[in-house]
């Protein structure tokens, strides 16, 4: 969580504001001082690019800005752009970014640090705009980082932070930033931004050390090739990128506390988890829903906390152990779906009970799904506390997943 602390003189002066999640992702990339921004509307993350248009129509930076005739161009271009030597924008919702998946693959495996925002969405039935992951978990195995906002401040934070690590030269891999659809990208909350100074001492312009230019000599980007020359060598260098990512990630955090002056815990957000005998795990804007539920059951005698995962790709597996050692049960608040999956849970909870899989002491785990759209309330998170806990005390888990916003049975 945020902190206050001693912090350097180049971040007193900072401005308050109340924005939306899209207005302030649009504020981080201009001071980011973006070089290419490729825009194509769709909800919910179109505000973004309404607000970018405007500042750079209003003069508030120089950036080029290309609106496409699709997403799948709209990431064609990010991605050529960055393969030149630009910072680069994009973003997309829903089957948006399904409809530029071949883009989206090639970028990684060319390495190019392309850094997009997703504004989560449901991959339409048709026309469902309610929020889900599954249109960012359609990339969780191409060689992305991703980082889960759980607020608008975060939103921007996060959208900074992604530029420097992306374009680390360890690293050198895309970055999306995901939002949840409506509850951050809609919702206006308190945002700081940071001061000019310490944003370009933590940010500096974009220096490319394999620009696709003749004048830095010969050099390939997403190239297409024989896959017995080099196939599984280009693979294997995503792989390592992906595994340094860590620890840039790390430090990318700790100088952004000390440039900017916020402080974040870079993989793992932990809230009542000292003396917790049961947990939930979540990502989102809904961990402040789970964080208050659990706040009201612990006033009636159960001891729940809280974990939500600031990362995705890479996977904080060892945080998680860490963190959840001393758990006797938890549920996972999954708002994926993964049909014919085993025991036909959701993408999310098969990635932490992987994770998991290596603990001496497993916690007995329940999914609870959280797909469609439909909004849950307070008493679900509740409600997927009680089961919990219940599960805790006899010892054994009954029913392993749990579809919590259905109107009917759950059968």
């Amino acid at each position: 969580m945020s902190t206050q602390a001693t912090v350097p003189k180049t971040v007193i002066l900072r401005k308050n504001y109340i924005w939306t999640g899209t207005r302030s992702v649009a504020e981080a990339v201009k001071i980011a001082d973006v070089d290419v921004i490729a825009a194509y509307p769709i909800r919910p993350y179109t505000g973004i690019m309404n607000d970018l248009a405007k500042m750079v129509a209003e003069g508030e930076f120089h950036s080029e800005i290309v609106v496409a005739d699709s997403e799948h161009s709209q990431f064609e271009i990010a991605k050529h752009a960055s393969a030149v030597g630009a910072r680069t924008f994009v973003g997309s919702s829903g089957v948006g970014l399904a409809y530029a998946t071949e883009a989206i693959a090639v970028t990684a495996l060319g390495q190019l640090p392309v850094v997009a925002v997703a504004g989560c969405r449901a991959l339409d039935d048709p026309g469902n705009f309610g929020m889900e992951w599954n249109d960012v978990f359609l990339f969780r195995d191409f060689g992305w980082l991703v980082s889960w906002a759980k607020d608008a401040q975060e939103a921007l934070d996060m959208t900074l932070v992604a530029y420097r690590v992306a374009e680390d030269r360890r690293v050198l891999l895309p970055h999306f930033v995901a939002m949840d659809g409506a509850a951050i990208t809609h919702v206006s909350t308190p945002v700081e931004t940071p001061t000019k100074e310490g944003a370009t001492e933590f940010l500096p312009p974009y220096k490319p050390p394999f620009p696709l230019d003749p004048a830095y000599g010969a050099v390939t980007k997403a190239q297409h090739i024989a896959p017995s020359l080099i196939g599984p060598e280009q693979r294997k260098l995503v792989d390592f990128s992906m595994k340094n990512s860590s620890v840039v990630i790390r430090e990318a955090w700790e100088e952004y506390f000390k440039h900017v002056g916020r402080q974040y815990s870079p993989f793992l957000q932990s809230t009542f988890m000292e003396d917790a005998d049961i947990a939930l795990v979540s990502m989102g804007a809904y961990t402040k829903d789970a964080i208050y539920a659990a706040k009201k059951l612990r006033d009636r005698g159960i001891k729940a906390g809280v974990i939500r995962l600031r990362y995705w790709r890479p996977f904080p597996a060892d945080e998680l152990r860490n963190a959840l050692q001393d758990a006797k049960a938890l549920g996972v608040l999954d708002f994926s779906y993964s049909m014919g999956s085993p025991d036909f849970t959701g993408a999310f909870f098969t990635d932490v009970r992987s994770a998991l899989y290596q603990v001496g002491s497993k916690p007995l785990m329940i999914d609870f799904v959280l797909v469609g759209g439909r909004e849950p309330k307070v008493r679900h998170f509740e409600k997927a506390i009680r089961l919990v806990q219940e599960a805790a005390q006899r010892g054994k888990v009954t029913k392993i997943v749990h579809w919590l916003t259905l109107r009917g049975e759950d059968v």
